[in-house]
């Protein structure tokens, strides 16, 4: 996982960006604001809300000019003069994009943070975010001798709906960026990551653990429902590839990895085909990566080390090499298990 030190915010402009569909229009910023007050705020967002595990660039087919936020963003970087004017080009661009019909009007904000740290290298960095739907805060004020309560709409240090931190580095490359985009409540088509920026994930270890992971675990899922009477080997196995990805920094043979889960010819045939449909789909597994330990704290494979028993029971395969007995009692006419310990 990368290191990130963030800097302090010093400038920033708010626009409200409506749905173009909608013909809601723009209102642009006519200056910037110091906000060196609210950098703790702003530090705790973005602690809050951005993971820094996967990282991402802006991208073009052909140059890179042609993408509107790299120009832009690459204009304020090179001077802050213009902050307010490509900052409301950001703004533009960003209406540009909002034509699907569920995007909602928010408030867009530009927000320049000096002095950045990205494992070991100093870089300024641009904050864009995207409000919609915005918190209930209870305010409390004194006034002639008496308090009053109301309530307010505004943003929060625990959510945003979208955002994107573009760090002043790798400038040929499309920059560094991490992106937020939260779209669970509605779908929007994912115009922010997609149109707006559009921007492509960069491909590291962290990504390959995490899918490597996720196919390990659709795949048990898959010869259980097949052959459910290999489900306590078949937990023994999961648990063991648990346990070497979760060895930080060891280097993984993946079709070693996943062998490991072909017990017989039938689980052997199952998986060589499931694996051929799963890269179509998702994209090739590769043959060798560097275990990325973050990535099984967001999507692991402990799932599949749970073995149901009938409708009542689950037994948690902790250790692979743990002895455990299946069988059938004809007396009793049920199934069994032996656990010794």
């Amino acid at each position: 996982m990368s290191v990130i030190k963030l800097g302090t915010p010093t400038i920033a402009t708010v626009q409200k960006v409506g749905n173009k569909l909608n013909e809601e229009g723009i209102a642009f910023a006519s200056k910037a604001d110091d906000i060196t007050l609210a950098s703790e705020f702003i530090s705790a967002l973005i602690k809050n809300t951005f993971k820094f595990d996967v990282f991402s660039r802006l991208y073009a087919i052909d140059d890179l000019d042609s993408n509107n936020v790299y120009r832009f963003a690459r204009n304020i970087f090179s001077n802050k003069e213009c902050f307010v004017s490509q900052s409301n080009n950001l703004a533009r661009h960003l209406y540009d994009q909002s034509i699907h019909p569920n995007i909602i009007n928010g408030e867009f904000y530009v927000i320049y943070i000096e002095d950045c740290c990205v494992n070991g290298q100093n870089a300024d960095a641009l904050l864009l975010l995207k409000t919609e739907i915005k918190d209930r805060f209870l305010t409390v004020t004194y006034e002639n001798g008496e308090y009053s309560i109301k309530p307010q709409f505004g943003l929060s240090t625990k959510h945003i709906d979208k955002g994107c931190l573009i760090f002043n580095i790798e400038k040929d490359n499309g920059y560094l960026l991490s992106i937020v985009e939260n779209s669970s409540i509605r779908q929007d088509g994912r115009y922010w990551t997609q149109n707006f920026l559009y921007a492509k994930e960069i491909i590291s270890d962290f990504q390959h653990t995490e899918n490597v992971a996720n196919f390990c675990a659709a795949l048990v899922q898959k010869v259980i429902e097949i052959n459910p009477k290999r489900a306590l080997d078949l937990a023994k196995a999961s648990r063991s590839i648990t346990q070497r990805l979760q060895e930080n920094g060891s280097e993984i043979n993946t079709t070693d990895l996943i062998s490991s889960l072909a017990l017989d010819e039938d689980t052997t045939s199952v998986l060589s085909q499931f694996r051929h449909d799963y890269e179509e789909k998702v994209g090739k597994i590769p043959d060798k990566f560097v275990c990325n330990q973050s990535a099984l704290k967001r999507k692991a494979i402990t799932k599949s080390n749970v073995l149901r028993v009938g409708s009542r029971f689950e037994v948690k395969i902790l250790d692979p090499s743990a002895e455990i007995d299946q069988g059938y009692d004809d007396e009793k006419g049920r199934s069994f298990l032996k656990l010794y310990f």
